[in-house]
């Protein structure tokens, strides 16, 4: 932790912040540390974790359905649909982790694929 001081806050600003933290239950400190946190990742692509499942398959709608990008892990079969193409992918899957088989279309290659992947049993093209 580090020990700040600040100046030039209202005073009328401060006391109000004073008195919410207190309602809280959390020192000043805490709570200039979430309202500082929630400012410096206002802008911060959400993540996404779908994990631990046995079979899904994915559609481009279900990946433009997110509003930041998708890790996948601990799944025994990965598929992605047809309509998947390279553009979505990358914009959409940030991870792909601990998967027995991912099936994809042939408008993504393998390669495209593992650059985004890890400890992937096979990667199967659809035809």
């Amino acid at each position: 932790m580090t020990d700040v001081t600040i100046r030039g806050i209202d005073d009328e600003v401060y006391s109000k912040f004073a008195a919410e933290a207190k309602k809280n239950g959390k020192s000043i400190g805490e709570l200039t540390t979430e309202v500082m946190r929630a400012f410096v990742d206002r802008d911060a692509p959400r993540s996404y974790k779908i994990q631990n499942i046995d079979t899904i398959t994915v559609s481009k709608s279900d990946l433009d359905s997110m509003d930041g990008m998708v890790s996948f892990a601990n799944i025994d079969e990965l598929e992605f649909m047809s309509d998947v193409d390279w553009q979505t992918f990358k914009e959409k899957v940030e991870s792909i982790t601990n998967i027995d088989k991912v099936v994809i279309p042939p408008s993504l290659s393998k390669l495209q694929v593992l650059s985004r992947s890890k400890n992937i049993d096979a990667v199967v093209q659809r035809k």
